[in-house]
């Protein structure tokens, strides 16, 4: 069991989340209740709490600041764990002596971690942070206990700040209903309670495309079929090198995603047993194969790439990727190749890799001639907007919007659907990196469906 579940089994003992029929201080009745001020009584709980976000600090924080009140013992538990110093802001200044409305030792553009237990819609988290940048203070960064994904987040991340939650209420049902704290009924009721009371966080929201249901292209008319079927855009990318992880890790989230991409040259035990059984529960699943090949060559060279070699890609994939910096001639050669079965064509426009040089004239010039070809079903790319007839196909999508040490960038879902438009999102390490996929898959879940295939 990791930290956070532990965290959250614990919140549950103690009472701090509660299930019923509860009015909330907006009126609004929910299904579930949670008040963490309950933690104050409970200090191994605010020890565990502090463990918790001290490994999401970044190195430059200054200052820690608790919202008041009941992120005060947070804050207080975070600062003795991490020996850096605290600040108390009133929630209104004193009327005698200083009259100070903020308690501590801090100076003008010193960098403050704000710690709130949970957020809806953050009106008293911009209140807060109002007063402490009145004050020179500069705000790195906010850490909240609980998302109950009502807008409040999306709205600061908006305005530019860097916000991160533990948990969100979708993380926190699906958890609990993993761990059978709670049943299919309740699990049911607070997920429809959540995709029928998100808050609007902008006067001028951004439209979301429909997802598509149509596409002339067998092979893409098959995924968009398991998407809407399922209700997942999802296509797990699997860069595990052994057979044996790749069919645990694809029995454990197959049935929820559309897709898997593999990268078939790094499994070191390759085998057409291995292919066998991955067609197999493929077909269990429903869903289909992408090869991430990347192909950057010559027409005929791409042709044996495909059919020969010792993977035989074309016996096996739905779909390749294929880059474009050799130009047309690229996909002409896979578009005359007689060979009924060969894989449909994904292009790759943009990487998500921080420096990446597919600059604005590569992708127009690939866009010009793109339409021409009966192959291509879409493309890879993250800015980028495509025809109507071509799917869009964007990775790094993780649910913390952050980067690794390794160039890669990620963008969370409600991001890549609502900004960038994108109709399938590729997960990868936030899927097969996590201690149990089945859980992680549920939270992504949670928040697409939300956005999209609500009907």
């Amino acid at each position: 069991m990791t930290k956070a579940t532990s965290f959250l089994n614990n919140l549950v003992e103690i009472n701090c989340i509660k299930f019923g029929n509860f009015t909330l201080k907006s009126g609004v009745q929910s299904p579930i209740y949670i008040d963490l001020r309950e933690l104050i009584s409970y200090p191994k709980l605010l020890k565990q709490l502090a463990e918790l976000f001290q490994e999401k600090i970044p190195n430059s924080i200054q200052i820690i600041c608790g919202v008041p009140y009941a992120a005060l013992p947070m804050a207080t538990a975070v600062s003795l764990q991490t020996n850096i110093s605290m600040i108390i802001k009133r929630k209104e200044a004193k009327t005698y002596g200083a009259k100070k409305l903020i308690e501590g030792s801090y100076k003008n553009g010193d960098k403050i971690l704000l710690i709130e237990d949970v957020i809806t819609t953050g009106i008293s988290l911009e209140e807060t942070i109002k007063e402490l940048e009145a004050e020179g203070l500069i705000i790195e960064k906010i850490l909240i206990v609980l998302d109950r994904q009502q807008g409040g987040v999306e709205k600061l991340k908006n305005k530019g700040f860097n916000v991160e939650a533990l948990y969100s209420l979708s993380s926190v049902i699906s958890l609990l209903f993993v761990e059978h704290k709670i049943d299919e009924k309740c699990f049911n009721e607070v997920n429809e309670f959540l995709s029928n009371s998100r808050i609007g966080i902008n006067e001028n929201p951004l439209q979301i495309k429909p997802f598509p249901k149509n596409h002339p292209h067998k092979k893409a008319q098959q995924l968009l079929d398991i998407a809407n079927e399922k209700k997942s855009n999802i296509i797990a990318s699997v860069d595990l090198t052994t057979s044996n992880e790749i069919l645990f890790f694809l029995n454990k989230v197959g049935k929820d995603i559309c897709a898997v991409k593999l990268h078939i040259d790094i499994v070191s035990d390759f085998s057409f047993e291995f292919i066998t059984q991955l067609k197999l529960i493929s077909k269990q699943y429903n869903f289909m194969l992408i090869e991430d090949r990347k192909f950057a060559d010559i027409g005929n060279t791409q042709l044996l790439q495909l059919s020969n070699g010792i993977y035989k890609i074309s016996s096996w994939a739905d779909f390749v990727t294929i880059h474009l910096i050799a130009g047309e001639a690229s996909l002409k050669a896979i578009e005359n190749w007689d060979e009924e079965c060969k894989p449909a064509l994904i292009p790759i426009l943009e990487m998500s890799s921080k420096g990446s040089l597919t600059d604005e004239h590569y992708i127009n010039s690939c866009k010009t001639f793109l339409n021409k070809y009966t192959s291509v079903i879409g493309a890879v790319c993250q800015t980028t907007q495509l025809d109507e007839n071509l799917l869009k196909f964007t990775p790094g999508i993780h649910l913390s919007s952050v980067a690794d040490n390794k160039g890669q960038q990620f963008n969370t879902p409600k991001f890549a659907i609502e900004n960038l438009q994108s109709q399938f999102l590729i997960i990868g390490r936030g899927l097969y990196k996590t201690e149990n996929p089945e859980l992680s898959i549920q939270e992504y879940l949670a928040e697409i469906r939300n956005l999209i295939f609500l009907n």
